[in-house]
């Protein structure tokens, strides 16, 4: 009951912010860059896209960065907070377990721009059972979802990070806004640590 009510206070504050930031955040909506670490310096990162060429991204004091670590669907616990990545017709393509710290993170069910009709579905299990697939129950502040999740998902482990563990080669998710004048800042860097690949 206390995980359903943090994700219903979650879910709130996440339909609220738009309000709350004013209309310059609501109009510049985040944007999901994917690759890898090409270079850094104290207040730039260089990212090379999958897709090829580099895109400069901008840090600054609020830059939000956590380390991703490999991880298995087994790991999910009654009282974890995770993510499911999954499109129409097939099995998820990814699961993110959360450290307690970063419990609310995108919570509810999206839009994801991993693949057409992708959606991603960050939660709190309210049930789980199985070994192979590990099938589980989210509530979060729209409703419930339920996902079969086999052994081989590609799965991560979330927790807070620094800065330090962004070097070259690194794969990283970068959600970034665009400023007026066509700066990429960085809101929010998840990097894999030893060649893991962030599944968001």
């Amino acid at each position: 009951m206390r995980h359903l009510l943090a994700g219903l206070v979650a879910g709130f504050l996440t339909a609220l912010s738009p309000l709350l930031l004013g209309p310059a955040a609501a109009d510049n909506p985040l944007a999901r860059l994917r690759g890898t670490v090409e270079a850094r310096t104290n207040d730039t990162l260089v990212l090379r896209p999958y897709t090829g060429g580099t895109v400069t991204t901008v840090l600054n004091p609020k830059t939000r960065i956590m380390i991703a670590d490999r991880g298995n669907v087994r790991d999910i616990k009654p009282e974890s907070y995770i993510s499911v990545l999954s499109a129409p017709g097939d099995d998820a393509d990814g699961v993110v377990i959360y450290s307690p710290s970063e419990r609310g993170f995108e919570a509810g069910r999206q839009p994801w721009d991993t693949k057409p009709g992708a959606t991603l579905t960050a939660g709190w299990i309210i049930a789980r059972d199985g070994r192979d697939p590990v099938r589980v129950r989210l509530g979060h502040a729209g409703g419930e979802a339920q996902f079969a999740l086999p052994a081989a998902t590609a799965a991560t482990r979330i927790a807070p990070g620094e800065k330090a563990l962004l070097v070259r080669g690194a794969h990283v998710v970068v959600f970034t806004r665009t400023d007026a004048s066509g700066v990429v800042n960085a809101d929010t860097i998840v990097v894999g640590r030893q060649g893991v690949r962030p599944a968001l």
